[in-house]
């Protein structure tokens, strides 16, 4: 009996995931539906879409046709440039970037104008700048020597127990600190003359 009531619950635990299953699999047969849009775009951006006179929007814009009505104006404009016009005969998707002429009033050459300012209200001095720079590096380097010498005159001391390569380790250690707070002042020189000074 404990038996058939554990097929009974298996079974029903199993149909309804058979039953989606199947669901799910006709789903997936049916085709997805797909609406394609019509894309317009101009250089200058923004200018004035008009469609048999209508105003539709501005550039760049994505729109479905409203009717099934041909053939269609498109007219492009913006202020100060040449006004484009095309004709559509059919339905058919449509994909068109108008460059844009300009009448003269507003040029599009270099519209970007570089700025070479730069934002301090005075110039940096390179002097400071370039000894700082110098200190910083050199002492970073001598940090990184004395502390693999160090290291090396631990191991040393370890290995053979010479009471000369423990006081070498100390030297070195000793030299180590002296490069990283050299390091540290000639860092923050450096930022100093770079941004605050």
């Amino acid at each position: 009996m404990k038996r058939l009531n554990k097929i009974s619950a298996l079974i029903l635990i199993v149909i309804p995931f058979v039953f989606y299953g199947q669901s799910a699999d006709s789903i997936k047969t049916e085709r997805p539906v797909r609406i394609d849009y019509n894309f317009i775009d101009s250089y200058p951006q923004n200018a004035v879409i008009q469609i048999n006179d209508m105003f539709i929007g501005n550039t760049p814009l994505f729109f479905e046709w409203k009717d099934s009505t041909f053939p269609k104006t498109i007219k492009i404009t913006k202020h100060g440039f040449s006004e484009q016009t095309e004709i559509i005969n059919n339905i058919q998707l449509l994909n068109k970037k108008f460059n844009l002429t300009s009448t003269g009033k507003h040029s599009i050459i270099n519209t970007v104008v570089e700025n070479k300012q730069t934002y301090f209200k005075e110039p940096r001095k390179v002097v400071p700048i370039v000894i700082s720079s110098i200190i910083t590096a050199g002492s970073g380097i001598a940090a990184f020597y004395f502390k693999s010498l160090a290291s090396d005159n631990r191991k040393y001391y370890e290995e053979f127990q010479d009471e000369s390569f423990l006081d070498k380790k100390n030297k070195y250690d000793i030299l180590g600190g002296v490069s990283l707070v050299a390091l540290q002042l000639g860092f923050g020189a450096l930022l100093y003359f770079l941004f605050i000074d």
